[in-house]
C-alpha cells in the first residue's frame, strides 16, 4: 500500500510537471497580454503554474481602479458655462490650467501603467481608449478623460453592454462626438454613425445609412447638465415619434436603440475579430472568431471567458506567431523601463518619447484611432525607437554599486538609474537566458548576445527583433 502510493505520487508530480507551463510560453502570454517585455520575476510568479492557471491568474488579476492617486485637477467642468462671460485674462488663466489638466491625466496614466500589479488591465484599458476614442484636444477636462478612463479599467474584460452605455453617456465621448448637439428635427448624425461604425458593427457591417439617420433622432434630447456636468435626458428636446432601426420600429430612445443593435451577432464578430487582432495576430481566422463570438453571445456581453478561450487557443500559443506583432510606442516605452527597473524621476520625458513615436495618449489621431501594426515603423520613428532604447539603456549602463548620479559628478539619466545585475545575475546563471527573455524572435544583428556583460543587454535591446512581441 505504501509503495501504490509513493508511486502514484510520482506520477502526480510527473503530470504536474508535464502540465506546467513553459519559459517560452509564460513569456509569450505576459508579453501579450502586458507590455510586450514582462520581467524575470513576472515570470517566475508562473512557471509553476500550468497553463490554464497561469491564464486564469492573469485574468483574476485584473483591477477596477488604479493603484495611482488621483490627479489634483485645477479646473473644474462647472466652469464651462461661464466661458463666454469671462474677461480676457480670466479665460487665458482658465485656458492654462485646463492645458496643465491634460499633461497631467496624461503623466496620471503613464504612472499607473508604469505602477500597476496588473499590466494586462492597462493594457486592456489602452485597448477601450483606441476603440471608444476620443481626443482631449476636443473634451478638454482632464476630469471627464478620468472618468472615460476608470469606465475602460471598470469593465475591461466585463460586460461590454455596461461599458458601451457608460461610455456613450459619458461627458468626453457626449463632447467628442456631438452628441449633447442633438435636437429635435435637427439631429446630429455624428454620433449614431460612430456607435455602429466603430463601436459596435464595424464600418459598413449590417446596417444602412437609412439606420444611421433614423438612430440619430432617437439620440435627440441627450445633454449634458452645466450645474452636474453629468448626463440628462431632456424630454422636451427628444422627437418622440417611431424610428426604424435594423428592421425595428418604435419609438426608441439611445439606450433603445443600442440594446437593438446588441441584438444583432455581427457585434459579438466585431469584437472577437478586433480582439484578435490586439492579442493574437494581424489576420483574424473566420472559424475561430465565429467561435469566440458565440463565446461573448453566450456570455451576454461578459467578455471574460471569451478572451480566457483566445488565450488558451491553439492559434495563440502557436510559435509560429510568436514576434508577429509590432510592439506600440507605449508598449515599447512602459516595457522596456518595467523590465529594466527604472523609476523615471521626469514622467514628461516618458510622455514625450510616446508622442515622438506617434502615440501621444488622449490624442489618437481622428476618430478611428490609431491604426497599429505596421503603420508603427517608419524610417523616423525607427530611429527615435532606437535612441529611446539607448536613452534607457543609460540608466543601467552608467549604474555604479552604492554610488547615486550626484556623487558620480554626471547628470542623471533621463530614465534614472536601476542596477543591472538583477538581469545579468540571470544570464550569469544560466548562459542565453537574457536572450530568451527579451526576444520573442531570434535576433537579426550579427553581436554578442550572451554573456553577462552590460553591453549584452543594450545588443537586445537594439536589435530589431525587440520591437515585436
Amino acid at each position: 500500500m505504501a509503495r501504490f502510493i509513493v508511486v502514484l505520487i510520482g506520477l502526480l508530480l510527473v503530470n504536474q510537471q508535464a502540465l506546467a507551463i513553459s519559459f517560452d510560453e509564460a513569456r509569450h502570454l505576459l508579453a501579450r497580454t502586458g507590455f510586450g517585455s514582462p520581467s524575470p520575476e513576472e515570470i517566475d510568479k508562473i512557471l509553476p503554474l500550468s497553463y490554464e492557471a497561469a491564464v486564469d491568474q492573469i485574468l483574476d488579476g485584473m483591477r477596477d481602479k488604479a493603484v495611482t492617486p488621483f490627479p489634483n485637477f485645477l479646473s473644474n467642468p462647472l466652469e464651462r458655462p461661464t466661458v463666454r462671460n469671462m474677461d480676457a485674462a480670466t479665460r487665458q488663466d482658465y485656458q492654462q490650467r485646463n492645458q496643465r489638466d491634460r499633461k497631467k491625466i496624461r503623466f496620471w496614466w503613464i504612472q499607473e501603467m508604469l505602477d500597476t500589479p496588473s499590466p494586462f488591465t492597462e493594457h486592456m484599458v489602452l485597448f477601450w481608449h483606441n476603440h471608444f476614442v476620443s481626443e482631449i484636444s476636443k473634451v478638454q477636462f482632464g476630469q471627464w478623460i478620468h472618468e472615460q478612463n476608470a469606465s475602460f479599467r471598470k469593465y475591461a474584460i466585463g460586460d461590454f453592454r455596461k461599458l458601451l452605455i457608460e461610455v456613450s453617456i459619458g461627458p468626453a465621448m457626449m463632447i467628442y462626438l456631438d452628441a449633447s448637439k442633438n435636437k429635435k428635427n435637427k439631429p446630429n448624425e455624428n454620433f449614431a454613425r460612430e456607435i455602429m461604425e466603430l463601436f459596435t458593427l464595424g464600418e459598413g457591417q449590417g446596417y444602412t445609412e437609412e439606420d444611421i439617420r433614423e438612430s440619430s433622432r432617437a439620440y435627440t434630447g441627450w445633454r449634458i447638465n452645466n450645474q452636474t456636468s453629468k448626463f440628462e435626458f431632456q424630454l422636451g428636446n427628444h422627437d418622440p415619434s417611431n424610428k426604424t432601426v435594423l428592421g425595428k420600429t418604435g419609438n426608441f430612445d439611445g439606450i433603445d436603440v443600442m440594446e437593438i443593435i446588441l441584438e444583432q451577432p455581427r457585434v459579438a464578430e466585431f469584437l472577437a475579430e478586433k480582439l484578435w487582432r490586439e492579442f493574437v495576430s494581424l489576420e483574424p481566422n473566420p472559424s475561430e472568431t465565429k467561435r469566440l463570438a458565440k463565446i461573448i453571445r453566450d456570455h451576454k456581453y461578459n467578455l471574460k471567458p471569451m478572451l480566457k478561450a483566445m488565450f488558451m487557443s491553439r492559434a495563440f500559443r502557436d510559435p509560429g506567431n510568436y514576434g508577429s506583432l509590432i510592439k506600440s510606442p507605449v508598449e515599447l516605452t512602459i516595457g522596456t523601463l518595467r523590465l529594466l527597473d527604472l523609476k523615471p524621476p521626469e514622467v514628461l520625458k516618458v510622455w514625450w518619447n510616446q508622442k515622438n513615436l506617434g502615440q501621444d495618449l488622449f490624442d489618437p489621431p481622428d476618430v478611428k484611432g490609431w491604426r497599429g501594426g505596421t503603420a508603427w515603423m517608419t524610417s523616423t520613428t525607427t530611429l527615435r525607437r532606437s535612441q529611446f532604447l539607448k536613452a534607457a539603456y543609460n540608466g543601467i549602463g552608467k549604474f555604479r554599486k552604492d554610488q547615486d548620479a550626484k556623487a558620480m559628478g554626471m547628470k542623471p539619466p533621463v530614465f534614472g538609474l536601476a542596477n543591472p545585475w538583477r538581469l545579468q545575475k540571470r544570464e550569469h546563471k544560466e548562459p542565453g537566458y537574457l536572450k530568451k527573455l527579451m526576444l520573442a524572435i531570434d535576433p537579426v544583428m550579427q553581436k554578442k548576445f550572451t554573456g553577462k556583460q552590460r553591453r549584452v543587454i543594450l545588443n537586445l535591446l537594439v536589435d530589431p527583433a525587440y520591437q515585436v512581441k
